[in-house]
């Protein structure tokens, strides 16, 4: 299967419904509260990447947002559960790690959750490591920060 990554605005129907998605797949690990929250930041991202499949077909996205002066943070990370383990997401987040450094980003960091250990191991594999957590979810035990 051959994948194709094109750059998607937050307002795009693609992106909503890989938000979606991603928002229902973590209200049933973490629980209920987070969808609202999740719709509102999708505006302040700088970039999403969409993977489409060969037939056109949104399976996957990651987002890029500003977090400070020389630090970017990858966001929205999701792939359909049908196309996960075929490397998409690692397409997705060289693309969003290429894209930073384009607009002159000297660092990248990111949340994921102790409950999704595929991602935890992604981010590992590619050079991120844990940091102190920060902003909304600074406090929740279920969280987990990288940086690189």
């Amino acid at each position: 299967m051959r994948i194709e990554i094109k750059a998607a605005l937050a307002q795009s129907p693609e992106v909503k419904e890989l938000s979606d998605l991603l928002h229902k797949d973590l209200e049933l690990i973490y629980g209920k509260g987070l969808i609202e929250s999740f719709k509102e930041e999708n505006e302040q991202m700088l970039i999403f990447y969409v993977a489409y499949d060969d037939n056109g077909i949104a399976v996957a996205c990651g987002a890029l947002k500003h977090f400070d002066e020389i630090t970017a943070e990858i966001k929205r990370m999701y792939v359909k559960e049908n196309f996960r383990g075929r490397g998409i997401s690692k397409k997705i987040l060289l693309k969003l790690e290429h894209h930073a450094r384009e607009l002159q980003y000297q660092r990248l960091v990111l949340e994921t959750g102790l409950k999704q250990p595929e991602a935890m191991s992604l981010y590992s594999k590619f050079g991120y490591t844990p940091i102190k957590c920060y902003g909304r979810h600074a406090t929740d035990p279920d969280s987990s920060r990288f940086e690189k």
